[in-house]
């Protein structure tokens, strides 16, 4: 792990299902390599996802797989592995394969839930293109506590119907396309100071 702070300030939870890669791509080729906040993302998918490795590829900012226990860095992605379950506790990041009330793996709304239970008015929800409603209530819990929750623009997601699903339901702050999210989150973070 490089000579990176703990976070002490945003953390930004990055929730997608269908078509979401592409989004989580366009997104994170716009943060910039300092950025002052640790990023996790979640995307809907099995046990042998090889999303980190896809996205090392695209980021300015190490990308590695959670593992359980994993503290958060400043300047850092991690990304829940597929078929699992993540949960902000203490400061670090908890996997599980349990979430009784959802089939949905991972669990963006257990992810949201508990970045807002941690972190509140620093949470901050990101949600991109997917089906159905997962993310739903983790964003109204984000709002609830406090947070910020941002939505990838209907009309730029591949699936819109987990953007507009939160749209209807929550408050989102912005509802941009997904490289103009990367823009806003970048400026509305900042830079690590060194």
């Amino acid at each position: 792990m490089s000579e990176t702070k703990p976070t002490d300030g945003y953390v930004v939870a990055i929730g997608a299902s269908a078509g979401g890669l592409a989004a989580v791509k366009d997104l994170i080729a716009h943060l910039p390599k300092d950025l002052n906040a640790a990023v996790v993302i979640a995307i809907h998918s099995g046990p042998k996802s090889k999303l980190a490795e896809v996205l090392e590829t695209k980021s300015p900012l190490p990308v590695r797989r959670i593992q359980n226990g994993d503290s958060l860095r400043n300047g850092h992605i991690y990304v829940v592995p597929g078929g699992q379950h993540a949960f902000f506790r203490e400061g670090r990041l908890t996997l599980s394969d349990a979430v009784s009330d959802s089939g949905f793996r991972p669990s963006i709304d257990a992810l949201f839930m508990t970045l807002a239970a941690e972190h509140g008015k620093h949470g901050i929800a990101v949600v991109l293109s997917g089906t159905m409603n997962d993310g739903v209530r983790g964003a109204q819990v984000i709002y609830d506590m406090g947070g910020t929750t941002v939505v990838q623009d209907p009309e730029d997601a591949e699936y819109d119907s987990m953007p507009l699903k939160v749209i209807h339901m929550d408050h989102p702050k912005e509802i941009l396309s997904a490289s103009d999210l990367g823009s806003w989150l970048s400026k509305r973070i900042g830079r690590s100071e060194n």
